[in-house]
């Protein structure tokens, strides 16, 4: 086994310094010593020594490797590691970058132009959204190739040189609408979270709602506060009024009512609901209030979409019972008797002892286009691609400073056409490795597949 390790001095704002953490990979070497102890890394990156050589690509992976998002980088790793099929005959060596989840926009062109400088011929992050439009903009001025796993990814996060491989938020929900059109729903409305991220998917859910003719007939929105989701509740459905008296207690008892629900104006009686399906977006913090609380309140008999997050077990073992017959997508499966993704779980589970999720999928597939992209370079199959590039892709050269490395790889990536990977089948089309997402339904207590990503509409 054989690390280099190569300080990289960043500038932050206008005069503070971050140090940036190079660690050169020599194919499957973690980053041990930062993100975890090296036994709860198996034999992938344990008594081997390997070599790779002089033709080798770099990559840098770019993400933090400490704090409390260690965790995502760490489960993305792994997977990414899994992928290289041929260790002592690797195509890439892997450069980990630990880029602190609040560096700005100053210290992001830092460690571009630090590793333009290295030879980097591609860049695989961030996982989150928010330094996402900087590196756009770098990538295009040092021509690095940036592919990234980001659930939210806009046309402003989108450059000649950024790719994107993921499942978006934006994927989850158009599946959802997708589906309520193919059964007919015809009335939806929304809960979500206030700020940002909520209004971002109310703006999904509001776009897919006029594609395929879908009313949004309410939306309510709770802060980070909202423990009692009635009054969300009542911009949604309209409760009956009963005063005190006009019920006997005999009827107050068969109809579960309480003293308090009377105070209140609430009966437990059926509301009247004039929607079909009903959006329930949020952490799962929020959604087991919410679940509860909609049963509580007997607002029942309609379709609950959810997104990813409902995809859990330890979640659905809890509060499966307030989820009968909800709709949530997710863009991997670790269940499914699928061939692919049934050796990528046995393989995962012996190397690092556990199952694997998302984003270990999602790092296992981006290192197998990594992979497939190196061998096209070769290969020299990238001669005939380079005039078929997006316009004004060439006209950069002369102009900046950037990598021929970079470049090259680019071009060579846009050769991978189709990727079958653990996610499914994704085709490469304006930048983007497009796929479907599995499309689940709870009944009954059983998760029952409604489409898989490998299965042809």
């Amino acid at each position: 086994m054989s690390t280099d390790t190569i300080n990289v001095t960043v500038k932050k704002g206008k005069s503070k310094l971050y140090l940036f953490l190079l660690i050169h990979f020599v194919t499957a070497i973690f980053l041990l010593s930062i993100v975890a102890p090296p036994l709860s890394y198996g034999k992938t990156v344990r008594g081997k020594n390997i070599s790779p050589g002089s033709s080798a690509v770099k990559v840098a992976i770019v993400l933090p490797t400490g704090g409390r998002l260690v965790y995502f980088s760490r489960q993305f790793i792994n997977g990414l590691l899994l992928s290289l099929k041929n260790s002592n005959d690797s195509k890439i060596r892997y450069v980990i970058v630990n880029l602190p989840a609040d560096a700005d926009s100053a210290s992001i062109g830092y460690m571009f132009a630090s590793l333009a400088n290295k030879g980097i011929s591609a860049i695989v992050g961030p996982i989150f959204a928010g330094q996402l439009k900087y590196f756009a903009s770098d990538s295009v001025k040092f021509r690095i190739p940036v592919i990234t796993p980001s659930p939210f990814v806009t046309k402003e996060d989108i450059s000649p040189f950024v790719y994107s491989y993921g499942m978006t938020l934006k994927q989850e929900i158009k599946t959802e609408m997708k589906y309520a059109d193919y059964t007919g729903i015809s009335n939806i409305s929304v809960i979500y979270p206030h700020g940002s991220y909520g209004q971002k998917l109310l703006a999904y859910i509001t776009r897919f709602a006029i594609k395929y003719n879908i009313n949004i007939l309410n939306v309510t929105a709770y802060n980070d506060k909202t423990v009692d989701f009635y009054h969300n509740f009542t911009s949604i459905v309209r409760f009956d009024k009963v005063k005190i008296g006009h019920m006997s207690k005999a009827e107050e008892a068969k109809l579960g009512i309480t003293p308090y629900d009377l105070a209140h104006g609430i009966t437990k009686m059926k509301p009247h609901i004039s929607f079909q399906g009903l959006f329930v977006i949020g952490g799962r913090s929020k959604l087991k209030l919410i679940l509860t609380q909609l049963m509580y309140y007997n607002i029942t008999g309609f379709t609950i979409f959810g997104l990813s997050s409902f995809n859990s077990r330890t979640f659905i073992e809890d509060y499966g019972f307030y989820m009968q017959g909800a709709v949530f997508p997710d863009g991997f499966f670790k269940y499914d008797n699928n061939k692919i993704v049934k050796e990528f779980v046995v393989r995962y589970k012996k190397d690092y002892g556990k199952m694997p999720n998302i984003l270990s999928a999602e790092g296992y597939d981006i290192g197998g286009i990594l992979i497939k992209t190196a061998e096209s370079l070769r290969h020299n199959r990238v001669a005939n691609t380079v005039y078929s590039l997006p316009t004004g892709f060439w006209q950069l050269q002369g102009s900046l400073n950037g990598s021929s490395n970079g470049r090259l790889f680019s071009a060579a990536l846009l050769n991978v056409k189709v990727f079958k990977g653990v996610c499914g089948i994704s085709r490469l089309s304006d930048n983007k490795f497009k796929k479907d997402l599995y499309l689940f339904k709870f009944k009954k207590n059983k998760i029952y597949i409604l489409k898989s990503p490998f299965q042809k509409d």
